[in-house]
């Protein structure tokens, strides 16, 4: 009985500790370019050199680089690296502005 009131009191008391998987994605619900807005609106489309420096700053901030792969209409897509290790695949619409990871 002892034992069984000791565990219970140990489980109510302790605090909560969450484990995170180290391959979740760098932004995982979407954000969005600093350089459009929030709502989803830019004033233009961005060029692939706007593209590259947008994401190039964005990610810097957290300390990481981009690899983009490829150019697709509106969209790009790429991928994240901290060092040589890719921790994030995103979509990015130039036209929104939006930043959505894939990975």
């Amino acid at each position: 009985m002892r034992v069984i009131v000791l565990l219970l009191i140990l489980l109510i008391c302790s605090p909560p500790v969450h484990g995170w998987d180290r391959r979740h994605p760098v932004t995982p619900y979407g954000d969005f370019c600093p350089r459009c807005s929030k709502y989803g609106v830019c004033r233009f489309m961005l060029s692939p050199s706007q593209t590259r420096k947008a994401l190039e700053d964005y990610y810097a901030r957290k300390g990481l680089r981009i690899r983009i792969d490829r150019f697709e209409g509106r969209f790009v897509k790429a991928r994240i690296l901290d060092g040589n290790r890719v921790v994030d695949e995103i979509i990015f619409d130039r036209r929104t502005g939006r930043i959505r990871s894939i990975f």
